[in-house]
C-alpha cells in the first residue's frame, strides 16, 4: 500500500503544481491556429518578437522520451490538457519506496504570458535561459519547481519537475531541461 501511495504522489503533485501556474482569462474562445508543424527557423527569426506564438507547437515534440532518458528511467509519455495547458509528461519508474520519484513535464500555455507566473510558495525568480526571458517558481508543498519560458508577448512554455527529494534538485533539473532541451525548440522572440 505504501508503494502505491508513493507511486501516485508524483502525479498528484504535478497536478497541483500545474494548477498553481494558471490564471483565468475572460473573453470569447476562438479556435487555435490549425497548423501542426513548428515554425521553421527562417519564419521565427524574421517575425516581430512580440508576435511569436505557441499554437503550432506540440508538447511531446518539445520533450521526448529520448530527452528525459539521461535523468532516470521513465514510463511512456502522457499527453493531456489540464487547466488550459497542453502537457507532455514523464513519470519515472520506481521499484522501491526508497527511490526518488520524479515527474518531468512541458506545458504549453498559448494564452498565458510570462508575467502571469504564480508564486506557489517559494517566490518567483527572474531568469535568462539561452537569452530568453524566463521565470522560476518553486514550491515545497507539493515539492517541485517550474521554469517558465516566455514566447512572444502572450504565451509561455513551462518546464516542471516534481516529486524529487529537494526543491533545489527540482529547480536544478527544471533549469537543465529548459536550457538544454525545451528552449532551443521554441520560436525565437
Amino acid at each position: 500500500m505504501k508503494l502505491l501511495a508513493r507511486a501516485a504522489l508524483p502525479v498528484v503533485a504535478g497536478v497541483f503544481l500545474l494548477a498553481g501556474c494558471t490564471s483565468a482569462q475572460n473573453g470569447t474562445a476562438t479556435p487555435a491556429n490549425s497548423e501542426s508543424a513548428a515554425p521553421t527557423s527562417d519564419s521565427s527569426s524574421t517575425a516581430d518578437p512580440g508576435s511569436a506564438t505557441t499554437t503550432a507547437l506540440e508538447p511531446c515534440t518539445l520533450l521526448t522520451a529520448a530527452d528525459v532518458s539521461p535523468y532516470s528511467t521513465f514510463g511512456d509519455a502522457e499527453e493531456k490538457k489540464l487547466g488550459g495547458a497542453r502537457i507532455c509528461g514523464y513519470e519515472n519508474k520506481t521499484t522501491t519506496a526508497s527511490e526518488e520519484g520524479m515527474t518531468i513535464t512541458a506545458a504549453i500555455r498559448d494564452d498565458v504570458p510570462l508575467d502571469a507566473v504564480v508564486d506557489t510558495g517559494g517566490g518567483i525568480k527572474d531568469l535568462q535561459v539561452n537569452g530568453r526571458k524566463a521565470k522560476e517558481a518553486s514550491s515545497t508543498a507539493p515539492l517541485g519547481c517550474t521554469v517558465a519560458l516566455g514566447v512572444g508577448d502572450k504565451a509561455r512554455v513551462d518546464v516542471n519537475v516534481t516529486s524529487v527529494n529537494t526543491v533545489e534538485r527540482a529547480c536544478q533539473l527544471a533549469e537543465d531541461v529548459a536550457t538544454k532541451i525545451v528552449e532551443p525548440r521554441l520560436p525565437k522572440g
